[in-house]
């Protein structure tokens, strides 16, 4: 191995080390949810192949056929640090090959620590596939412009790498299609301003990655268009659970005229969307309001603003480094050569808060999407500084290094807050799943949308899910995870009785009352209760045995403070 590759490869795997032991790493959001799922251990002897709504499209089935070899090993949490180990390799491979030959040892590893500081170290903290899909598809487009620049000419003599890159992308591609559109844009500014303009070049190279981003794009608007009755997971996404939930463009509940209608209305703005046959695509479309003119709505504009201000506050330390960096290479770049420059660099810049604005506007924008959106941008002004510095520019290494040092200890304080903020939710989680098994233990445990954080989340990477304490565990309304095929068959079998028909696994919980234990918010399982009576005239017996029990966690994200939970029986 060429010895650059190896100080590479060394001080990559001392940062990982590093962080694990002093920040550690945490699984966010639901991606416990989807380690537990492919590892089989939520549908004892049924494996399960895919999520489908959150991505990981068709390297899922190999996700899970891993589980089943190596069932000791929890091969997700491997798999996706190992994504981010060869991202971060790649990001300091290209950077190596800007830097001047006569580079001595010690300002390579300066560099190089870094680069995985603003970048990486955030992305492992957070155990989530957005974000590694995210650095992904963005490293590789990246690689490609900086590796293959200037002459096409150079693919041959780098063929090997070139088709690496290539699948490496299609990789993050199928893991969120969403992240390879967002970094394909983004990117192409960048390759526009490190090629001078080099339009033929940046076509050229990433001809292939448009290809897949346009295959994988086509076989779901087919595969959603040609959706059947039974398949309505792929109905509801992603227009309609855009449109209602992340833009919240639906009817108010005032319009709504019967007390019924306004049940139904309830439970579907709640996303409790496990009755199809009721709250079917076609009534969840009913529900969204007619489409203003394209960027004219100002809702929208409000929730735009809203939510730009939330996450702009949590990451300003980084957006305002970020707006040092645009204008350093205004002043790095020689106008003189090219007098299109300063009109290459404007529309760079602006590309990433355009990009960030439209994402907003037409979705929504949390820390999953913006904060590897904004470190891969970092990343670009990093790599265009080492193209375009020269001696004559030594003057603005200075303030530049001043400046970035003194913004990377500012964000090394705030990664350690927030990864201490992660440990308190992790113990809390940890305290309130071993509650659970308290109560719950060798019975049938009961949960939703509200309660999945304290199974899945009170594990950590690299361990395995143990579940062993209760006899099974039912999602029985989890947004529409009932209902994909390979879950929804296990919950089929468990009951045997149609899962569309939404009283239908009630019906078989009350029948084995007294073995039930359901984990829930109070206002849940009220609107279940409520739903159920006046829909099917059937009064759910619940009894809650223990009011306010668990612990409140305090999420690391924009969405605050997660309700507190009761737990109940069915009599």
């Amino acid at each position: 191995m060429h010895k650059n590759n190896f100080l590479i490869f060394f001080i990559t795997l001392f940062c990982f080390l590093f962080t694990y032991l002093f920040f550690g790493f945490y699984y966010v959001e639901y991606e416990g949810l989807t380690s537990a799922l492919f590892s089989g251990t939520l549908t004892s002897d049924m494996p399960f192949r895919s999520m489908y709504f959150s991505g990981n499209f068709g390297i899922s089935y190999l996700y899970s056929y891993l589980y089943e070899m190596f069932p000791k090993i929890e091969c997700l949490s491997w798999i996706y640090y190992s994504y981010l180990f060869a991202t971060c390799f790649i990001a300091c491979y290209i950077v190596n090959s800007l830097l001047p030959t006569k580079t001595s040892i010690y300002i390579k590893i300066a560099i190089y620590i870094t680069i995985y500081v603003f970048v990486f170290a955030d992305h492992t903290i957070h155990l989530l596939y957005t974000r590694i899909s995210y650095m992904i598809c963005g490293l590789s487009l990246i690689s490609l412009i900086v590796i293959y620049h200037p002459s096409s000419q150079t693919i041959k003599s780098r063929l090997g790498f070139f088709i690496f890159i290539n699948i490496f992308f299609l990789t993050g591609a199928l893991s969120r299609i969403e992240s390879a559109v967002a970094c394909f844009l983004l990117i192409f500014f960048f390759a526009l301003v490190f090629s001078q303009n080099n339009v033929k070049q940046t076509v050229q190279l990433f001809f292939f990655p448009f290809l897949i981003i346009a295959g994988i794009s086509l076989a779901l608007t087919v595969d959603i268009s040609t959706a059947t009755s039974e398949e309505f997971y792929k109905q509801v996404e992603p227009d309609i659970e855009e449109q209602l939930i992340a833009r919240e463009n639906k009817i108010q509940l005032s319009e709504i005229n019967s007390h019924r209608d306004s049940i139904i209305y309830s439970a579907a703005s709640d996303m409790m969307w496990s009755d199809p046959k009721i709250i079917s695509p076609n009534y969840l479309r009913s529900l969204i309001e007619p489409e203003k003119f394209l960027f004219t709505d100002i809702k929208q504009w409000k929730r735009v603003y809203k939510n730009c201000l939330e996450i702009g506050l949590k990451y300003w330390c980084l957006i305002v480094f970020t707006s040092f960096l645009s204008m350093m290479l205004f002043f790095i770049i020689d106008v003189r050569k090219n007098k299109l420059n300063p009109v290459y660099l404007i529309g760079f810049a602006l590309s990433f808060w355009i990009l960030i604005v439209v994402q907003t506007y037409t979705d929504k924008l949390n820390d999953r999407s913006f904060s590897p959106y904004l470190t891969l941008f970092i990343f670009c002004h990093f790599l265009l500084m080492l193209k375009y510095y020269s001696a004559k520019k030594k003057l603005w290494l200075y303030p530049f290094s001043f400046f970035c040092f003194i913004t990377l200890v500012f964000h090394l304080y705030s990664l350690k807050i927030e990864s201490t903020i992660l440990k308190k939710d992790l113990i809390i989680y940890q305290s309130n799943f071993e509650k659970i098994k308290q109560i719950a233990r060798k019975r049938f445990l009961v949960v939703n949308s509200t309660s999945f954080d304290y199974l899945f989340l009170s594990n950590e990477p690299f361990h395995l899910f143990n579940f062993s304490s209760f006899e099974k565990i039912y999602i029985t309304d989890g947004y529409i995870i009932p209902f994909l095929p390979y879950y929804k068959r296990y919950l089929e079998g468990e009951c045997n009785c149609d899962i569309y028909n939404f009283p239908s696994f009630w019906y078989y919980l009350e029948s084995i009352h007294e073995e039930v234990v359901i984990v829930s918010a109070p206002n849940r399982m009220k609107t279940i209760q409520q739903y159920i009576f006046e829909i099917y005239q059937h009064q759910l017996p619940l009894k809650e045995i223990n009011s306010e029990w668990l612990n409140k966690v305090q999420k690391s994200d924009t969405r605050g403070y997660k309700e507190e939970l009761s737990v109940y029986m069915l009599e």
